[in-house]
């Protein structure tokens, strides 16, 4: 079976700061977005399992290759950001052409990284672990 990577769906604090990240340093695009209201809540609530009066924004935004990040905002959202000690996802990955001028342009704009870059342990480039507007883990290589 030959299975390709759609999207990687992520809950944010918001919609449009988070989206500008992706699109600002990883050359992301806005796909397309839509509300979701209570009644589909209701109608789904097996999968969400979200409480009475509930609604959410989603936007989608598109990589150069393809892969879609899905951005929902729920109207009852909680700060949370991704703990390596969790079970469930907790990074996603991106490959640049030039790790340290990315670098250079995250740390003038204030993005937290957890170190400085690093050899690989492959010894073919170099890696680094920030976060995002939400606290959500990303790595990125070269």
């Amino acid at each position: 079976m030959d299975a390709k990577l759609v999207h990687i769906g992520i809950t944010v604090s918001d919609i449009e700061k988070i989206s500008e990240f992706y699109i600002k340093y990883f050359g992301f695009a806005k796909d397309y977005s839509a509300f979701f209201n209570e009644d589909f809540f209701v109608a789904q609530s097996a999968l969400f399992k979200q409480p009475a009066g509930v609604s959410s924004d989603m936007q989608m935004i598109k990589s150069q290759n393809g892969v879609m990040l899905e951005l929902f905002r729920f109207s009852n959202a909680e700060n949370g950001g991704a703990e390596w000690q969790r079970t469930g996802y907790n990074h996603i990955a991106f490959c640049v052409e030039d790790l340290p001028a990315i670098c250079d342009r995250m740390k003038e704009d204030g993005v937290e990284f957890f170190m400085t870059p690093q050899v690989r342990s492959r010894g073919d480039g170099h890696w680094v672990y920030l976060k995002d507007p939400d606290g959500n883990l990303v790595e990125i290589w070269d």
